[in-house]
């Protein structure tokens, strides 16, 4: 420290408060003018306190990693089964759907019946029924009207009759056109009777060749007052009166004989009941009425046949006796005049 003499009083304040000041901005505590020891106490610091950022900013970046990969790593893992078993739904739901077993529904459904869906297809052979022809149609049916009948596959009316009910069988697939129209479906025998009827969409009718499918316009969600029913029509007919098959269909129709094998160990209809009038007739055990040998042959068709001859005409033959005459015809016999006596 440099010291001056003051040459008066005067002189020494100004020195004093100079020697003052310097020896202050001197001190080795001051941080900032000071010593080397205050500098390298503030370098220090520094440091220490870049070192604690650093660190504090590398274990933020090490959580922010660990929450945005790590955990979407568990997330991702976490939802992918979730999301294979989504993929895997439709597999599941088309497995647990079972196949249409056409020829079980068929074996399976009334004589003269009207199915809801599952609708079988237009198999080539069941039971005892081989397929003949098929076709296709649209009708039209209107509200407060008469129901409107399947046709044949000219057009003209459906090939039904009286006879022989069971020889043919026919599968009908329908669906109504304008989904929000109902159909009144039914079949329609000889006598004008109503033999089955159901209320739906789209369905399938199977019925013999006695009865006649036919269409009635039911109920509309909309404002429709008619409604067109597309259909196809299979004609089956049983395997011993079925038409020949062409030559050049043969190698075709050969899969048929295979499904149809099974049928084999089906029991064949038997007779249920003798019907009364003109010999033969029967009811037999498939819901059929045909012809049969044993209802021709029983005492009371034998009957029946000597009174068509006994009683049909005017007079009574000459050689059967009048007690014969009256247990068979019910009635006294009538001789021609020359014999009257």
């Amino acid at each position: 420290m440099k010291v001056l003499r003051a040459r008066n009083e005067e002189g020494a304040s100004d020195y004093c408060a100079c020697v003052t000041f310097h020896e202050q901005n001197n001190s080795p505590g001051n941080p900032f003018t000071g010593g080397a020891a205050g500098r390298r106490e503030t370098t220090g610091q520094a440091r220490l306190i870049i070192a604690l950022l650093v660190v504090l900013i590398v274990v933020v970046a090490t959580v922010g990693a660990w929450l945005i990969w790590g955990r979407g790593g568990d997330d991702d893992s976490a939802t992918s089964p979730a999301a294979v078993s989504t993929t895997a739904v439709p597999e599941t739901e088309s497995e647990a759907q079972p196949e249409i077993d056409s020829v079980a529904l068929l074996e399976n459904a009334g004589v003269q019946s009207v199915n809801p869906a599952p609708v079988p297809e237009s198999v080539k052979a069941w039971g005892d029924y081989v397929k003949n022809r098929s076709w296709s149609g649209m009708l039209r049916v209107f509200e407060g009207q008469d129901a409107t009948p399947v046709t044949n596959d000219d057009h003209s009316r459906f090939p039904a009759s009286m006879n022989h009910c069971g020889v043919a069988m026919y599968l009908v697939t329908f669906r109504s056109v304008n989904e929000n129209v109902r159909l009144d479906a039914e079949l329609l025998n000889a006598a004008n009777n109503i033999d089955a009827s159901l209320t739906l969409s789209d369905g399938w009718i199977l019925t013999t060749n006695c009865d006649t499918p036919q269409f009635r316009f039911n109920s509309s969600t909309d404002i429709s007052n008619l409604g067109d029913v597309a259909y196809d029509v299979t004609e089956y007919r049983q395997s011993s009166v079925a038409n020949p098959v062409a030559p050049e269909a043969e190698s075709a129709e050969e899969p048929a004989a295979s499904v149809a094998e099974p049928a084999a160990s089906v029991a064949e209809p038997y007779v249920v009941e003798c019907l009364q009038g003109v010999p033969g007739p029967a009811q037999w055990s498939d819901g059929t009425v045909a012809y049969a040998e044993e209802c021709a042959n029983t005492p009371e068709a034998q009957q029946s046949i000597r009174a068509e001859g006994l009683c049909g005409g005017l007079y009574a033959p000459e050689d059967v006796s009048r007690e014969e005459f009256e247990a068979i015809c019910n009635r006294a016999p009538v001789y021609p005049p020359e014999d009257a006596s």
